[in-house]
């Protein structure tokens, strides 16, 4: 489990590519439970959404990266790389999400938002994505920037998929 970590850690300061994982779908699928529970204790600490809503939005936003890499690298004829490609991109997920868990923590317990915690968490999640594009660079053979662009379109399209499969995610207050 540490040299898994420690892999996905790699990737997150992009030190390792996704050549680097190990190609094993029993692996993915555990890292995807893990996931899973991660995400639901995050989603908790943010908002009052019923676990269900929670787990719905999260598993429609995960299934449109990923079916979004494997149509991506298809199109490039580069199929074999999916398994590892989304093993990357979910490990990193986990490697984030548990450093930005203390931060979330702390905001729930403060009677009143604090500013420089929400600050910490966008530069994580803006540290999130370009990891992310990192990985798009290296599995799909393209340029940098490349990577960031695929990275923010499949961001993009799994927020508009949530909104509209799963509404109950927008709450407007008036």
């Amino acid at each position: 489990m540490t040299a898994l970590m420690t892999l996905f850690w790699r990737l997150a300061i992009f030190r390792a590519g996704p050549e680097n994982a190990p190609y094993s779908s029993s692996l993915l699928g555990l890292v995807l439970l893990g996931w899973c529970g991660l995400q639901l204790l995050v989603g908790s600490l943010q908002t009052a959404l019923p676990v269900l809503v929670l787990l719905s939005s999260q598993l429609t936003s995960m299934t449109v990266i990923l079916a979004g890499i494997f149509v991506l690298l298809g199109f490039k004829g580069l199929q074999s790389r999916w398994l590892q490609t989304a093993l990357s991109l979910v490990g990193i997920d986990v490697v984030l999400t548990l450093v930005t868990l203390p931060l979330l923590a702390i905001n729930a317990g403060m009677a009143q938002s604090q500013g420089w915690i929400e600050g910490l968490y966008l530069v994580l999640v803006s540290w999130q994505l370009a990891a992310q594009s990192f990985v798009y660079h290296r599995a799909m053979n393209v340029g940098p920037f490349l990577g960031l662009g695929i990275a923010l379109t499949l961001l993009v399209a799994g927020y508009a998929t949530v909104v509209m499969l799963v509404p109950e995610v927008v709450t407007v207050t008036r």
